[in-house]
């Protein structure tokens, strides 16, 4: 059991990890996977687009989540858009529930209340309920309820599923945090 989890969370970081050997190369392909995903979430979801568009700022972050019994956790990069800039954030998530399997994840968050915008710059934090069944590798498979949209104190949030399988109904957490991905590159000086 303990390896269990052990391969999950290592493959949960592995998965939510910038990609580059410089902290340039890892913004540029963060730009990148977050661009493709909020693609896929317009995709998906019909107003999402809109949402985005008129929101005062928004958050969109890829990364992946992993249910085994009773525990789940996750972790992916964002990058965060306001007033033109972007600014790069890390997040992880830890839950409470029942569950079993693994996904890669896209999702949004559009600010539409100063409010609600504020306290995700302050603080970071986001909690809530997650219930889905998710069968999805390369484009194949189905998915019940894994492609869902909210609308909480100001904040639309849209979620996608990329790929993965996974059953599960849980409690999570999100901490996001800033980073310039300084701390995570390891350059080779020849």
């Amino acid at each position: 059991m303990k390896r269990a989890l052990l391969a999950i969370s290592i493959l949960t970081v592995v998965a939510g990890c910038a990609t580059g050997d410089t902290p340039e190369a890892k913004k540029k392909n963060a730009r990148a996977e977050t661009q493709s995903a909020l693609q896929e979430i317009y995709a998906e979801h019909d107003g999402a687009q809109a949402a985005v568009s008129g929101a005062l700022s928004y958050l969109v972050c890829t990364g992946s989540d992993s249910y085994l019994f009773a525990a789940a956790s996750g972790g992916g990069i964002c990058t965060y858009h306001k007033g033109g800039s972007i600014d790069y954030y890390r997040f992880a998530s830890l839950g409470a529930g029942v569950g079993i399997g693994f996904k890669k994840i896209a999702f949004v968050y559009a600010y539409h209340d100063a409010a609600a915008m504020k306290r995700f710059e302050e603080t970071g934090w986001d909690a809530g309920a997650k219930a889905d069944a998710t069968a999805q590798a390369e484009g194949e498979g189905g998915q019940a309820a894994a492609n869902t949209s909210f609308d909480v104190e100001g904040v639309k949030i849209y979620q996608s599923a990329l790929w993965g399988a996974a059953a599960q109904a849980t409690v999570q957490g999100y901490k996001f945090w800033q980073t310039d991905f300084t701390d995570d590159v390891i350059e080779n000086s020849e």
